[in-house]
């Protein structure tokens, strides 16, 4: 007699690559109001007019940037002032918090040298925004920002603007690990009852196992469980727990039922494929028991898994 203990644990991610730390630039344009500017000679009032602007920084790591910037902010044309453009100078790190895989919302409170003709006056910068990853190095911004206490001897005003933006990161995408799975390995000894252990180590799936929010494994991912799907089917008496599991987004009843739906998934393709429904034990665990922190993008992608265990179990040969 011999004796095989098979572990198999497949990781399905689910998540967009982490991007690493990186330089960016950027574009924006939009519209401005330049409001209760003042002076001796003329009324307060209110100024609109169309803005645009450029921005580069550096992206530390998925929360954090450090963001300089030059914005067009239009023309004041109260009674008696000068008919001179005003434009500002930004600097003000940038504080980013995902609201799903591919979309952050953004702050930013800094700072702003701002320009109107021969005179300048020093400000501070407010924005709030949202950004879109649309392509792999690029995003789309929807942004508004304000400027307070614009003061010198010929205005006091207030800047804000609207706009809508595209930034460019220079910076690459971790490289995902190649799927890996372990050589058999089978020791006997000469002896008439034989201990044998085959050991699977952990698969990484794509990252477009599942649609976003979605329960149904892709075609092109079942193909990473050939391995499993054979063995089960050459020991019949061999018996597998399927666990699915969620990060800490969303609510938990929502990640539970997520959960169990794709470990469900997972237990049709090896019924699918020949494996009987009651040597298949299912379970979901939402967002317990995770493997990686749910405080950056590239810990939750990990938490999005599901586990496939073969529990040991004995078998006869012939000797």
């Amino acid at each position: 007699m011999k004796k095989l203990a098979v572990v198999v644990s497949a990781s399905l991610v689910m998540a967009a690559n982490a991007a690493v730390a990186a330089p960016y630039v950027g574009v924006k344009a939009g519209y401005s109001w330049l409001n209760d500017e003042c002076t001796a000679t003329s009324l307060c009032g209110d100024d609109d007019s169309a803005s645009a602007g450029i921005f580069g920084g550096y992206e530390f790591n998925d929360f954090l940037a450090l963001e300089a910037g030059w914005d067009y902010l239009g023309k004041f044309t109260g009674a008696g002032l000068p008919d001179d453009s005003v434009d500002a100078f930004t600097l003000a790190p940038k504080l980013s918090f995902g609201v799903t895989d591919a979309i952050d919302v953004y702050g930013k409170f800094g700072g702003a040298y701002v320009n109107y003709g021969d005179k300048s006056d020093e400000s501070f910068l407010g924005a709030l925004g949202l950004e879109f990853d649309v392509m792999e190095n690029g995003s789309v911004r929807v942004e508004y920002q304000a400027l307070t206490d614009i003061n010198n001897d010929v205005v006091r005003a207030f800047a804000n603007t609207a706009s809508i933006g595209f930034a460019y990161s220079f910076g690459g995408s971790e490289a995902q690990p190649e799927p890996v799975v372990a050589e058999e390995v089978m020791v006997e000894e000469v002896v008439e009852v034989v201990v044998m252990t085959k050991t699977f180590e952990a698969t990484l799936l794509d990252t477009e196992t599942f649609a976003l929010n979605s329960s149904e494994l892709k075609p092109e991912s079942t193909s990473k469980l050939d391995e499993l799907v054979e063995m089960l089917n050459e020991y019949p008496q061999a018996q597998v727990n399927i666990v699915g599991y969620t990060d800490s987004s969303g609510a938990a009843e929502y990640n539970q039922k997520l959960s169990e739906k794709r470990a469900h998934a997972v237990a049709n393709v090896l019924a699918e494929r020949g494996v009987e429904p009651s040597r298949i034990s299912v379970s979901g665990e939402g967002e317990n028991n995770p493997i990686a922190s749910n405080e950056t993008k590239e810990g939750r992608a990990q938490n999005r898994r599901v586990e496939v265990t073969v529990p040991e179990f004995e078998y006869q040969v012939q000797q």
